[in-house]
């Protein structure tokens, strides 16, 4: 059976950039021999010679059969060349060589091989909080412990940034595998927790086996590092042994997002309109902008139905610049044709908000068209608050308030996002989520949460939109509990713009209320 290997620029845009450290240095030519640069993860360069007093607290000479003093996999000096400049394993070349040769002799022996791939989990907020010198630091005791585990003729080497390769050599079975990766991520967690004793934190593995996932080198990394993703994606600090449907997931993934991409620059992909009513009157005050495929056959698909161009960094931020044109020239529509004016909110992506200009395309489309900027909403979910770079997040969610748009707070109580965050950052509405409002007549709990997020906001002076009303009931109930406004398939499904312009006419809130509208008639 001929297996079809990915592109690394493929797999690049199935995966976010994790495993791109990895990736890069797999296309990438070994560095000239002479002189040697080595450069850590800070950037740092230096040479070999100023690196060798560095590298000698944590070498030792390999013995003539190639197996270190102590038996373990042998660890390579810099008399030999093979070496990462770091850690003194195997540089990613020769552990390939290395791998090229294992192969070649299980083959003629019948023998198997496993290959390892493991990554760190957090190494990136461990260096942003401690520095590069303390990653270094962790890189090294890494590699030590690693080589420990693996016997006198296996192979270890460093794929650049935070992740390994293993080469277990002897005929494994798959469970003495399965064994040895438990050992790897126990020993990588203990070392992890050394430097981050109050966040869990430790590796992911993926890994292929000789000769079921593949016969040659590249296309057994190939599969190591699909499970390894797939590691990651599902839930960190475990293993993955490759399966086929991993490849033919990331098939899917690439297609899909190819597909959804030609969708963009064809025009298929268009904002639909869900109105958001605000609930003392059930009167129209702003839309969500939502989204959808519009095929030439007429079918619509919903998000869900694209999820990997959401998930994609570099396809949801061309997705967010397409909606936000897209949303300016509806405004502008409306506003031509005497609709009364009115709030849209779109949906930022981290990815977005993270570039540094997404005030200034705002700011920018928003002036062509002739629309304040007071008229967008843009809806974050907690996850940006917590990510990486949050101050940063920090930065532009400022600068869009300053333009005078507003920020919604979406999906609320579904994420990690703490009451600091609602204090610290520019937040001006929170959005409910759904799962707290389908059992809202029914479920004391789930009215206990909304009420005490209500009472939280209102303290706050933020207000609140309630998600996925679908009957009268929840309707009474948040009407009770004092919820501003509201938005789900009892008032309307996402309409598109016509659709949607027209309702807003028939059913726009007074700017001020009148107060007929709240005294009930008087019995005869």
């Amino acid at each position: 059976m001929t297996r079809m290997l990915l592109s690394r620029d493929a797999i690049l845009s199935v995966y976010n950039s994790s495993g791109q450290d990895t990736l890069d240095l797999l296309g990438s030519p070994e560095p000239a021999a002479a002189p040697r640069q080595t450069r850590s993860r800070s950037g740092r360069s230096s040479s070999a010679q100023e690196t060798s007093s560095h590298e000698a607290s944590h070498q030792e000479g390999p013995s003539q059969d190639g197996a270190g003093q102590d038996g373990s996999a042998w660890e390579p000096t810099r008399a030999h060349a093979p070496e990462d400049g770091l850690t003194g394993v195997y540089s990613r070349n020769h552990f390939q060589g290395r791998c090229a040769e294992a192969i070649a002799r299980a083959e003629a022996a019948g023998s198997r091989l496993a290959l390892i791939l493991l990554g760190l989990d957090r190494f990136k907020d461990l260096n942003g909080s401690f520095g590069y010198q303390i990653g270094d630091d962790v890189l090294i005791d890494i590699a030590r412990g690693l080589r420990a585990l693996l016997g006198r003729n296996d192979a270890i080497g460093r794929f650049g940034g935070d992740e390994f390769a293993l080469l277990v050599t002897d005929s494994p079975a798959r469970e003495d595998v399965t064994s040895l990766a438990g050992r790897l991520l126990e020993v990588t967690a203990a070392i992890m927790r050394r430097y981050l004793p109050r966040l869990r934190s430790g590796a992911s593995l993926g890994i292929a086996l000789f000769p079921e996932h593949g016969r040659q080198v590249d296309e057994l990394i190939q599969n190591a590092d699909l499970a390894l993703h797939r590691a990651k994606n599902e839930a960190r600090g475990q293993a993955q042994i490759y399966a086929p449907h991993m490849r033919a997931a990331a098939l899917g993934r690439l297609e899909q997002l190819a597909a959804f991409q030609r969708a963009l620059e064809a025009g298929e992909i268009q904002p639909f309109y869900q109105p958001q009513m605000r609930l003392t009157d059930r009167r129209a005050c702003g839309f969500e902008a939502l989204a959808r495929w519009v095929r030439p056959s007429g079918e619509i698909l919903a998000p869900g139905q694209f999820q990997a161009a959401l998930e994609d960094p570099d396809t949801s931020t061309l997705l967010g610049e397409h909606m936000l044109s897209a949303v300016s020239r509806d405004l502008q529509h409306w506003s031509k044709a005497g609709l009364p004016r009115c709030k849209v909110s779109v949906n930022a992506a981290a990815p977005e908000l993270k570039r540094g200009d997404y005030p200034e395309k705002v700011a920018g489309l928003f002036a062509a068209q002739g629309i304040a900027p007071s008229q967008l909403t843009v809806e974050i979910t907690e996850s940006v608050l917590l990510d990486d770079r949050g101050a940063d997040v920090a930065q532009t969610l400022g600068a869009l308030r300053q333009l005078g748009v507003s920020i919604a707070l979406d999906d609320f109580g579904t994420g990690f996002a703490s009451l600091t965050h609602l204090k610290s950052y520019a937040v001006d509405q929170i959005k409910i989520d759904r799962s707290f409002i389908v059992h809202l007549a029914t479920s004391p709990n789930d009215r206990a949460i909304v009420r005490a997020t209500l009472d939280l906001a209102k303290r706050l002076g933020m207000q609140t939109v309630a998600e996925g009303l679908e009957d009268a009931a929840q309707l009474r109930c948040l009407q009770m509990l004092g919820c501003d406004q509201g938005q789900g398939f009892l008032f309307s499904p996402a309409l598109p713009v016509d659709e949607a312009a027209a309702y807003f006419k028939a059913h726009h809130a007074y700017r001020r209320a009148q107060l007929y509208q709240f005294v009930l008639p008087a019995r005869p």
